[in-house]
């Protein structure tokens, strides 16, 4: 299904004395920028790329405000890349009435939706008049504030997470062209070469060493080539784009 031997090579299992096999996972969604969850932990956005998944049988869940919840289960195989590619279908919207969100990840000790104090629901799911709001959350790890869109008649997901957390992590990438222009990448072989705003990043496929701003450094997932389009951790996307998330 992914012939190309750079993606092999990064999403192959290692065996090493008393390690579990693993194998990774390719989701896409249509449309796109669905939150996915993996057996319950928030792993990110479609489409994603997740690495060091231990083998044997996953269930994924798909959310994206406006399209119906979906669960799928996917087999992982030692060495080898799952696919699950699934077509949201779009969730019916009744007229005019007020929305609803409902809290996903971290449980919150307090909430604040625009300045006012909800009261807590064991079901994590809130009805309030549809429109933007401000919504603070009190966790064991502080403070989280979100601007939150509430549609009416319709579900709202919002993630918390708890940065915080021993749970394990997943190796996560995400596509470069979602972050940054074309004239940014620039891929010969298995080199790649990044060059944006201040940023100079040179790496090669399959491996998980990058030479940032004149730093060694290593990330969490190596960079991936799927089709035509490139792969890059989601921390290094979000480190090369610190400055445009403050400009807006």
């Amino acid at each position: 299904m992914f012939p190309r031997p750079a993606l092999l090579a990064v999403c192959a299992s290692v065996f090493l004395l008393g390690t579990v096999p693993t194998g990774a996972l390719y989701v896409t969604t249509l449309p796109t920028a669905a939150d996915v969850w993996l057996d319950g932990t928030y792993v990110g956005h479609s489409p994603v790329v997740l690495d060091a998944i231990s083998a044997g049988r996953h269930t994924v869940s798909l959310n994206r405000t406006g399209w119906n919840s979906t669960d799928v289960d996917v087999s992982v195989m030692p060495g080898t890349t799952a696919l699950s590619s699934v077509v949201l279908t779009r969730a019916r919207s009744m007229r005019g009435g007020d929305g609803s969100f409902t809290i996903k990840g971290v449980v919150p000790r307090s909430l604040l939706l625009d300045g006012s104090a909800l009261a807590p629901d064991p079901t994590g799911t809130y009805s309030v008049p549809s429109g933007t709001h401000e919504l603070v959350a009190v966790t064991a790890a502080g403070k989280m504030t979100r601007t939150i869109t509430v549609y009416p008649d319709m579900v709202t997901d919002v993630v918390l997470r708890d940065d915080d957390s021993t749970a394990p992590r997943l190796a996560v990438v995400a596509p470069a062209s979602d972050y940054l222009p074309a004239a940014a990448l620039k891929i010969d072989g298995s080199r790649v070469t990044i060059r944006y705003e201040h940023h100079a990043v040179d790496a090669t496929v399959g491996s998980t060493a990058y030479h940032f701003d004149g730093r060694s450094v290593t990330f969490d997932a190596a960079p991936t080539v799927i089709g035509a389009a490139l792969y890059l951790p989601l921390e290094l996307l979000k480190q090369l784009t610190a400055n445009d998330a403050k400009a807006n």
